[in-house]
């Protein structure tokens, strides 16, 4: 076993503590009227901490030692002088002079490995990670594309993604630039200083001089470029942005930063753009420009008033990390101190919450090997303050999916078993129909939901001032079904491809689909528009068969019933030999004695089979809040509390699946950050 497994191992206990393992202090009352409930979590945490012998407060001690502030998530601790083996990297020019710090201080501190560290951009680096399987880690200053994921699918590698840090772009001119000022310039104006339609300064403000523009810009396999396209050109040039600086005169790309600092060093009318690292490194024979009147600096970025910044990363894959323990380990020396080096560097932290998603990351990464031998020790669990639901009263009112109703009424129930003394509604109306009433008339508390927010209802939330917080509660798995007297499909089932034409305009009978099946009317029963089943199926089934026209097919068969009541549906099926429908697995488990389920590509339903990611119509379940609702009416911050640390004993008696670790962590960490405001 190498040593870093060793290191992680002897450190799982403190791990554990640290990450949640022992009960955090609770969070500090968001409102007044949440601190009845938080003074009963202090007094019974101050009477514990009375009673603790001298080895519990030696445990404890070390416990706060060892959590970060801000209650982040902390990695084992590496010891570089342990660690071997080459590493190789290449990728973002701009996260370049990052990731050389880091490798230096990681050489400093004992490292006797090599690091290469390659500055090509991260379209480059992408590939050669992707395509080539050359690398182990891709650095990059944008999010890896879909065919990007594609590439290193083909080639079995799953792209794990790791925030470490943020830029802010530097948009620069000849010190000696006298015309443009301290209010510097405007995104349109920017735009069309390196636009193929602008030739002169005087082109773009008559006051400018009538010299042709310099323009200085990294290439289009950098991220920077990228970036900058999607930032500045795009919303002047719409989808011609690219191709409007790509066509301007006296422009020259570079992947290399310094060729571009030299460029516009050198040239009375030039400018050019790069990482603020550059620019840091090279201001003493530059001037950098103000966006919309707003300086770059570390006040303006940490405040989000710098229009040009954006996410710096590193890429890697968990079986590469695990077969190459140093680069593990090199992962984590940079998540664990990333901090400390970055704005030496030019650049800006991540977010708290981005940089404990990257160490949650880390650990699900090198967990498939480590957890082997340390078991449930090895989960980094985020533990939430316990509720007494005797202590909490006012009314609950949430509505939405029919598929997450099931478990979203048992845990009502058992929240007033154990003492809940107020109300709480619960209507079962779709996914979509529930968003409409959270963000659109603001008249519920929480939104129930079998797919993800969209963005336009997330626009329909911020508009009454509300800003939606996702909360993973668990796993659905698609049930669909026939009536039990069906004997011609067989255990078998059908395949996405079948089951996408049982279900379209362009097919009536059984016997289309299958010789050997029924030529009889195929009758249909489907969860209604509003429904994210509905949303799922169309996306996992007729969207892969019938394009951007898959909701119009499976819309316009015919004998399609459509119903928000899944009772409805299962009464349907139920009813006639030739029916076949689909909604939620805890329907189908509520109703089984009175149908017959379907394998789909040859996979059965089951616990088994959905954990393991062999069952393809397998979805999560969401509850959504807010933070002021959760603030203002604490009883349904409790109850979401509630629901988030009890889910996983009662989801199964449902018919639903646990979500997996690191989505029920997320979800907690987002209730933590919520009321912690």
């Amino acid at each position: 076993m190498r040593h870093w497994i060793w290191a992680l191992l002897l450190t799982t206990a403190l791990l554990v503590a640290a990450c949640g393992g022992a009960a955090p202090a609770p969070v500090a009352p968001a409102t007044e009227a949440m601190s009845e409930a938080a003074t009963e979590v202090a007094t019974e945490e101050a009477t514990a901490e009375a009673a603790m012998t001298e080895e519990a407060m030696a445990e404890e001690a070390m416990t706060e030692e060892a959590m970060a502030e801000g209650g982040s998530i902390v990695l084992p601790e590496v010891n570089p002088l342990e660690v071997s083996g080459d590493i190789i990297t290449a990728g973002s020019s701009t996260v370049f002079p990052l990731a050389e710090r880091m490798a230096e201080r990681f050489i400093d501190e004992g490292y006797a490995g090599n690091i290469t560290i390659d500055s090509i951009g991260s379209g480059a680096g992408f590939e050669r990670f992707c395509t080539a399987g050359e690398t182990d880690i891709s650095n990059a200053s944008r999010p890896i594309k879909d065919s990007e994921v594609e590439n290193c699918r083909a080639i079995g590698r799953e792209p794990i993604e790791f925030r470490v840090g943020t830029d802010a772009l530097a948009v620069v001119v000849n010190p000696e630039n006298d015309w443009i000022g301290e209010t510097g310039v405007t995104l349109e104006e920017l735009a069309k200083l390196f636009a193929s339609d602008v030739t002169n300064w005087s082109d773009v403000n008559p006051a400018w001089p009538a010299e042709p523009i310099k323009r200085f810009s990294p290439g289009t396999d950098s991220g920077t470029f990228d970036f900058f396209v999607e930032a500045v050109m795009d919303p002047a040039y719409g989808d011609g942005g690219e191709e409007a600086l790509l066509g301007a005169e006296n422009l020259q790309l570079s992947e290399d930063d310094n060729v571009l600092v030299a460029g516009v060093e050198g040239d009375l009318y030039g400018i050019g753009y790069f990482g603020y690292a550059y620019y840091e490194e090279n201001k003493g024979s530059l001037q950098i420009l103000a966006i919309n009147g707003v300086a770059a600096s570390p006040e303006t970025v940490d405040a989000g008033e710098y229009p040009l910044a954006r996410p710096l990363f590193m890429y890697s894959d968990a079986t590469v990390m695990q077969s190459k323990p140093q680069v593990a380990s090199f992962l984590n020396f940079v998540l664990s101190n990333v901090d400390e080096e970055i704005r030496s560097v030019g650049y800006f932290p991540a977010s708290a919450e981005a940089l404990n998603s990257a160490k949650q990351a880390w650990l699900d990464a090198v967990g498939a090997e480590a957890a082997a031998m340390a078991g449930e020790a090895m989960m980094a669990a985020v533990e939430l303050p316990e509720v007494n639901p005797l202590e909490v009263s006012g009314d609950i009112i949430t509505a939405g999916s029919s598929t997450v109703f099931p478990l979203a009424e048992r845990m009502a129930e058992r929240f007033i078993d154990e003492g809940y003394a107020g109300n709480i509604t619960i209507d079962s109306i779709g996914s979509g129909a529930g968003f409409e009433r959270f963000c659109t008339a603001g008249e519920t508390d929480i939104s129930n939901a079998s797919r993800p927010i969209k963005d336009s209802e997330v626009e329909n939330c911020r508009a009454i001032g509300r800003e939606p917080i996702e909360f993973r509660v668990g796993t659905d798995a698609l049930a669909v079904v026939v009536n039990p007297e069906n004997d011609w499909i067989g255990e078998t089932g059908v395949t996405l491809e079948e089951l996408a034409k049982l279900f379209a305009s362009d097919v009536t009978n059984w016997s289309d689909v299958n010789p050997a099946w029924p030529a009889e009317p195929i009758k249909r029963f489907s969860p209604g528009t509003d429904s994210g089943t509905f949303d799922f199926f169309v996306e996992a089934v007729m969207d892969p068969a019938y394009g951007d026209g898959g909701e119009e097919a499976l819309l316009g068969a015919e004998n399609l019933q459509l119903s928000e009541d899944d009772n409805v549906l299962v009464a349907g099926v139920e009813g006639d030999l030739y029916g076949i429908g689909y909604f939620g697995y805890a329907y189908y488990e509520e109703n089984k004695g009175s149908l017959q389920i379907l394998a789909i590509n040859g996979v059965a339903a089951s616990p088994e089979t959905v954990d393991a990611g062999e069952y393809p119509l397998a979805r999560p379940l969401f509850m959504y809040s807010d933070a002021t609702v959760m603030q203002s009416k604490p009883q349904v911050a409790s109850f979401l509390n509630f629901v988030l640390s009890n889910v996983d004993e009662e989801i199964r008696s449902v018919g639903y699946f646990p979500a997996s670790a690191e989505a029920l962590n997320n979800a907690k960490q987002a209730w933590l950050d919520a009321v912690g405001q």
